[in-house]
């Protein structure tokens, strides 16, 4: 894309992101290494955010999968970050690592 647009597209990696943070967490592909140092820095302190994160997203799935067999069939995802694997709406953006995680 170019033109005035174009600058709005375009994705800051001057410094981390806690989307893409949580995204390197999962496994995921949509993060850069200036994600990947805090990441790294918060499980130095606390070994236990990828098994939150994780824990997290199986919360996520239950609630929603409970939601839909009890019948509501429109979802308001607000402020989630990046879709990550697995994802309850059918999206893929993440490596097959994370999928398996």
């Amino acid at each position: 894309m170019t033109g005035p647009d174009a600058a709005h597209t375009r994705i800051d990696t001057s410094g981390p992101h806690p989307a893409r943070v949580y995204d390197w967490w999962l496994g995921g592909k949509d993060n850069y290494p200036v994600d990947e140092e805090p990441a790294r820095g918060i499980l130095a302190a606390d070994d236990t955010a990828v098994r939150g994160a994780r824990a997290n997203r199986r919360f996520m799935h239950r609630a929603t999968r409970t939601a839909a067999e009890a019948g509501i069939r429109q979802f308001l995802d607000i402020g989630t970050g990046i879709p990550t694997e697995p994802n309850p709406h059918g999206t893929s953006t993440c490596s097959p690592r994370a999928a398996t995680s």
